[in-house]
């Protein structure tokens, strides 16, 4: 039986999320205000979301939604798990869109630091499952230099 599902998540950062989301090729809609999110039977059942994934966008029937929780700080995913899993595999929330998001916060973290610490270099390797992004501040390596 088709239903949404909300689902907490630990997304925190509103521009990461869209970012992350864009970059793995979906259409985002992003709302000051929620929107009430379209399901499977064209109802909302009552869910709505400030960022939106359209349904139609993905050859689906229901919409996928991001919705603030201001009391928590983070976003709630809302989806129809059978609609967007056949679609957009199982582990696509939990692994895919996390992995994105991560990269997209590490980059978004590295340009406030360079603000204070200087010219910054990233590395990134992959190996299997793992992907790491190695930050290099010049002003750090310059201070290990000096005291060597």
């Amino acid at each position: 039986m088709s239903h949404f599902s909300t689902v907490t998540t630990k997304l925190t950062n509103r521009e990461c999320l869209v970012q992350a989301l864009q970059d793995l090729q979906l259409t985002v809609q992003v709302y000051e205000k929620p929107q009430s999110l379209r399901g499977y039977y064209d109802d909302s059942q009552g869910q709505s979301a400030e960022i939106v994934v359209p349904g139609r966008s993905l050859s689906v029937r229901a919409d996928i939604g991001f919705k603030w929780d201001q009391e928590t700080g983070v976003y709630q995913l809302i989806h129809d798990a059978y609609e967007t899993v056949p679609r957009l595999g199982e582990d696509f929330f939990s692994h895919t869109l996390i992995q994105a998001y991560g990269q997209k916060m590490v980059r978004a973290k590295a340009a406030q630091l360079q603000e204070h610490l200087g010219e910054c270099t990233i590395t990134e390797q992959t190996n299997g499952q793992v992907h790491t992004l190695r930050l290099a501040f010049l002003a750090h390596q310059q201070t290990q230099q000096v005291r060597r």
